[in-house]
């Protein structure tokens, strides 16, 4: 048990950890195992809305179908618990086909595994469990396709097939044509044969195509970031901010990627400053953006910080106690990844484990669940939207996380809801609501409205519209 090897163990270890240690968010979570559900129930994919009074009946693009039910079939096998345990695996395959993305650049184990560390810790805030951390590997995977297309050509002719998996998980499969744009560029100027490369490149952008909704999709994926409604209100499609964690960690990843870069320069060629470039503009564009830069990253980092030996396992002399203290640790990291599985914590009806997921009140889901009538119109928080559609699927709720479904208009009603008093009685008179569930922090509405459950997250409140 060397060091690089140790390091090795850190950046497989670390996100596994992080990720059953964590809880999940059901923001963006729960409403995705509700759909799989029905796809496998019904065979087919959602065309509209079901889940919303406020849009009900509204088309609906569900590009993530695949996705969702993936998804479906851990919770159907293993819940909650299951999908915390799915999460952890998809970051370990995340980091770790990072560290054979280095290493084949060139770059030796400890710093291969050095970089993937490094990213998993960059992208954290955007690797919860949802569609996009499968596309996160997708990329990964597509990754280590290019970086090892030299050595392995007629792999890298089945790069197309995981286009078409990732342009079912997520709309970033946009990403894919640029990323196989890149190798063929990298080829071309290298002067290497570069005709292959051309034809995946152009199987690959096809093979965006190969989805349920065509070539539609690609006007699906570019009117969720040129919608103002989502841009001007969703955090994560709003400009990357210097400011805060995400943003901080983003610029100053930037600035040392350049510096390794420019160090590094004689081993590189202009493709890779164009590939660099392009990813942090994309950054800089939308906080979600920032997420993939650091994979995308490694990719040039790992050849910038190439060494002759570096695609070389160069196996030196260990002394005994270091090989007994490297084994050690790496021993504590496995214990660790043991203890914090979910099966250890204290069960919950809803939720699986405590401290399982966020964002997801179960006392409050249960009490709609069991008396609220079924098709009643709920209003819940739209951090909690996805949750209550989940956990009580008998009634209608106000908004979810689907932002793009939504008008203005319901935005500005849910505002108004949000603010209380006699406006958010207005609002919930005109729209029919006879429930409302209030997190603690909020204000009630004014007027006839009886509080009928609470508990640490919040308040039922029931009354009847007067129309």
């Amino acid at each position: 048990m060397s060091l690089a090897r140790v390091w090795l163990a850190v950046a497989l270890a670390l996100p596994a950890l992080v990720a059953l240690v964590v809880p999940m968010p059901a923001v963006d979570l729960a409403y995705q195992v509700r759909t799989g559900d029905i796809i496998l129930a019904t065979g087919a994919i959602p065309r509209m809305d079901t889940f919303t009074f406020t849009v009900f009946g509204q088309p609906w693009t569900d590009q993530q179908w695949l996705s969702q039910v993936l998804l479906s079939l851990g919770f159907r096998t293993g819940g909650w618990e299951l999908l915390a345990v799915l999460r952890a695996g998809l970051l370990v395959a995340m980091t770790g086909l990072l560290v054979i993305v280095a290493r084949l650049r060139g770059a030796g184990l400890r710093t291969a595994s050095v970089l993937a560390l490094l990213a998993f810790l960059i992208a954290s805030p955007a690797l919860a469990l949802r569609p996009q951390l499968f596309a996160i590997v997708m990329f990964a995977a597509l990754l280590a396709l290019v970086a090892g297309r030299d050595r392995h050509r007629r792999l890298y002719l089945a790069a197309p097939l995981l286009v078409v998996v990732w342009a079912n998980l997520h709309g970033s499969f946009v990403l894919a044509p640029l990323l196989l744009g890149y190798a063929w560029l990298e080829d071309v100027v290298r002067r290497r044969p570069w005709r292959a490369s051309l034809l995946v490149l152009v199987a690959g952008a096809v093979a965006t195509c190969v989805t349920p909704f065509g070539p539609g999709v690609w006007a699906y994926a570019a009117g969720i970031g040129a919608d103002p409604v989502i841009t001007g209100r969703v955090s994560e499609w709003q400009r990357t901010s210097p400011l805060t964690v995400t943003g901080a960690l983003f610029y100053l990843s930037v600035a040392a990627v350049l510096a390794v870069a420019w160090r590094g320069r004689a081993r590189l060629v202009w493709p890779d400053a164009v590939w660099l470039a392009g990813l942090a503009l994309i950054g800089v564009w939308a906080v979600r953006g920032a997420a993939w830069w650091p994979a995308g990253a490694v990719l040039v980092a790992g050849a910038a910080l190439a060494t002759p030996e570096g695609a070389v396992t160069i196996l030196r002399p260990v002394p005994p106690g270091a090989r007994r203290l490297n084994a050690l640790v790496a021993a504590v990291l496995a214990l660790a990844v043991v203890v914090a599985l979910p099966w250890w914590r204290p069960a919950d009806p809803l939720t699986g484990r405590a401290g399982l997921l966020a964002y997801a009140p179960s006392g409050l889901a249960a009490w709609v669940r069991a008396n609220a009538a079924p098709g009643a119109r709920v209003f819940v928080p739209q951090v909690w939207g996805s949750w209550f559609e989940w956990a009580a699927a008998g009634q209608l709720y106000f908004v979810d996380s689907r932002f793009e479904l939504f008008r203005a208009d319901v935005w500005d009603d849910n505002d108004a809801i949000a603010g209380g008093g006699a406006a958010a009685s207005s609002v919930l008179d005109r729209r029919e609501v006879t429930v409302v569930i209030l997190p603690t922090s909020w204000t009630a509405p004014a007027g006839a409205w009886t509080a009928v459950y609470k508990d640490a997250d919040g308040d039922v409140l029931v009354g009847a519209p007067t129309r």
